[in-house]
């Protein structure tokens, strides 16, 4: 095939509408080289209203790397000089100028039938039609193939012609394709008034609303961007004053807030003017600004002025203001405080020093009263570091209670036992007063609670026995000394060894009125078993006094001590018969013990016998069936037996129950004889003995 052919042929392919442009080798491209730069600007001119003609200018300047190559020859991949060399040249691998001219008609001839095809745009939906098109082209420079630090491209200048459908928001979609055209930035120039609405792709826009540029390559092919625009809107505005007082205050700051919204691509302006009685005082393009009006030589009584203007990049503007009256004059206030005593009357306290003393076990009322000379409702606050959220809040009347107790640096179970042992000074809190009028205008006041010694020591005995802390596993056993240990005790303010101490065991008063040091251990003879009450009283040298009262259980001393209760038994004690045997046992030790009931060689099952307690002896009852054999006293005895102790032991019973022998007719004879004899002397008593004597 010559030369000329293959020129004729590739005129014919220049038919078709773009220049495509295949992916390179990736090999070739270096990874720092931008393959594409230029422009591309679309400028419609005429407004867009309903169902108009339209003309716009399209302007593309492109510049392809040569490391690429067209799809119009084969092989794109070996770039755009090597491609020109082999399929339009000799192949000698370097390009001149013949060769070049060959590939010029590529650019000059490129078909722009519609603005779709050509990579442009469509309006409403469809496209630009070309009223005139310039094409200048830029081929690759002479030189060896391999050099690859140049490019090639074009330059396009086209007028257009399109038209508007009849909605009222116009529709701009741009093709994502994958051409060439599309690698470069477009800007959308729009006609005044007109301006960028939106887009789902408006992560690729940037620029000012009406003229904005469109960065197509940032989109993935076969995704067309489609934008909507419209007439300019004012912006729109949201403005206030914080606070929703009627008045503004005349010593302290006022501060505005204005937000100015508007389309995705408008950067508003804001301009805040602050005047007085038409002066303007104060000017701020700030969307917070704050305003001190003494600074500005206003007085009580005065109206500040506030005016903000939100302004588009249009020139278009929207406003908002306010009038607000100043007021000069501050709220005035009165307080009074009480304490409460758990026991007793209340005392109201003075606090012309500055101080509230209160005692730490007291309850302090706090009574607070303001005003403000325009009549409004006045908003009084409270607060203390007693804690971070210690707070109140009331309007023109305070009624409050609450509790100031000594501090975390007065002695506690956080400090060890010889630190809790030494003097504390008392704890101090802060009590903060701020009344606020409804302009905003504060009056502050600053008390020192003192809180006053009002709890007497805290009392915490250790008891042991056997050297040994009692508990459940260690109780205090009968006949066993026993020991108390206070040296857990404090008191929250003194020192340990100003303080009194008294103690009353079972109603009678062990020591009383005795120094710390005196106590701090004392032994308490051996108890019995059973419950005792302990009273232990402490005083500080305020004269504030606490008791701690307890029973103490006190546990029967070990080993088993059985004691026969009671003998009960059931049926008649002829011999012959059976009877039944009950006895009740009771164990009077600390141990358990097992047992049975014996009479001869008839004996119970072994039965489980508890350990005896504070409350009492542990008790169970046995019972055993006996076949009366003999006649006189039943012979009675208890086995009992313990492991533990390695003992066994035999109580006889005294069961005082006697066996009667079998006596048989005889007694059938003499209960006969006794029923007559009763009868006789039933009738004489009833007739009399003049009746007998007849």
């Amino acid at each position: 095939m010559n030369r000329t052919i293959l020129a004729i042929l590739l005129t014919a392919v220049l038919l078709t509408p773009m220049i495509p442009v295949a992916n390179a080798d990736a090999h070739g491209i270096p990874s720092d080289l931008d393959p594409y730069d230029g422009f591309a600007t679309l400028e419609i001119h005429d407004i867009l209203d309903v169902n108009s003609n339209i003309t716009a200018t399209w302007t593309l300047n492109i510049s392809i790397s040569d490391y690429l190559g067209t799809g119009y020859l084969v092989h794109p991949g070996l770039g755009i000089r090597k491609q020109i060399d082999m399929y339009l040249g000799d192949g000698d691998d370097f390009l001149n100028q013949s060769e070049i001219d060959l590939f010029t008609p590529y650019l000059e001839n490129r078909a722009w039938n519609d603005s779709e095809r050509a990579g442009c745009c469509m309006l409403d939906h469809e496209p630009f039609s070309p009223t005139n098109t310039t094409i200048i082209p830029n081929p690759p420079e002479p030189g060896p193939v391999t050099m690859r630090n140049g490019s090639w491209g074009w330059t396009e200048i086209v007028e257009l012609a399109g038209q508007t459908d009849g909605r009222s928001t116009r529709l701009i979609d741009l093709p994502r394709t994958g051409a060439a055209v599309e690698e470069v930035p477009l800007t959308i120039i729009l006609p005044n008034p007109f301006e960028y609405r939106y887009s789902a792709m408006e992560e690729v826009i940037e620029g000012s609303p009406s003229e904005f540029t469109v960065n197509r390559s940032a989109v993935p092919v076969a995704s067309d961007i489609r934008i909507s625009v419209g007439k300019n809107n004012q912006p729109n505005i949201a403005a206030q004053r914080i606070g929703d007082s009627s008045s503004i205050p005349l010593e302290t700051a006022t501060t505005y807030e204005a937000t100015c919204t508007d389309s995705h691509l408008d950067d508003t302006n804001i301009k805040w003017e602050f005047s007085n009685n038409g002066t303007t005082v104060l000017i701020s393009d700030e969307s917070w600004v704050s305003i001190v009006p003494s600074e500005y030589n206003y007085s009580h009584g005065e109206v500040l002025s506030v005016n903000v203007y939100c302004l588009d990049s249009f020139g278009w503007s929207v406003d908002w203001y306010e009038n607000v009256v100043i007021d000069g004059i501050s709220p005035t206030w009165e307080a009074s405080f009480t304490a409460n005593p758990d026991v007793g009357e209340a005392t109201a306290i003075d606090i012309s020093d500055g101080i509230i003393e209160v005692g730490s076990e007291d309850v302090l009322d706090i009574n607070i009263v303001a005003s403000d000379d325009s009549g409004l409702d006045t908003t009084i606050e409270i607060t203390s570091n007693r804690s971070s959220e210690w707070r109140h809040v009331d309007w023109s009347e305070m009624t409050a209670q609450a509790r100031f107790p000594q501090g975390e640096k007065v002695n506690g179970l956080h400090l060890d036992i010889e630190h809790r042992h030494e003097a504390k000074p008392a704890t101090t809190y802060s009590l903060n007063l701020k009344v606020t009028d409804d302009a905003g205008n504060s009056v502050f006041h600053e008390w020192t609670i003192l809180v006053l010694d009002g709890a007497g020591p805290t009392i915490l005995p250790d008891i042991y026995t056997n050297g040994t802390l009692i508990s459940a596993e260690h109780p205090v056993r009968a006949g066993v000394p026993i020991l108390v240990n206070l040296s857990n005790s404090y008191d929250d303010l003194d020192g340990i060894n100003d303080t009194k101490w008294t103690f009353i065991l079972n109603e009678e008063t062990m020591f009383e009125n005795l120094s710390f040091a005196a106590i701090s251990t004392f032994n308490i003879e051996p108890l019995e078993a059973g419950s005792h009450w302990f009273i232990i009283m402490a005083w500080d040298s305020k004269g504030n006094m606490d008791t701690l009262s307890f029973s103490l259980a006190v546990q029967p001393a070990p080993g088993v001590d059985i004691r026969i209760a009671n003998v009960s038994h059931y049926g008649t004690a002829i011999v012959g018969e059976t009877m039944q045997v009950h006895v009740t046992i009771q164990n009077f030790g600390g141990n358990t013990a097992t047992g049975r009931l014996c009479s001869g060689d008839v004996c119970s099952s072994h039965a489980n016998i508890p350990w005896a307690t504070s409350v009492g002896p542990g008790v169970v009852g046995v019972t055993l069936d006996i076949p009366l054999e003999r006649a006189g006293e039943l012979p009675l005895r208890f086995e009992w037996g313990s492991s533990l102790l390695n003992e066994e032991v035999t109580i006889t019973i005294d069961s005082e129950i006697t066996v009667n022998p079998d006596s048989g007719p005889l007694q059938v004879v003499l209960g006969v004889f006794l029923v007559l004899a009763g009868l006789a002397i039933g009738a004489r008593m009833l007739w009399g003995t003049e009746r007998f004597d007849d």
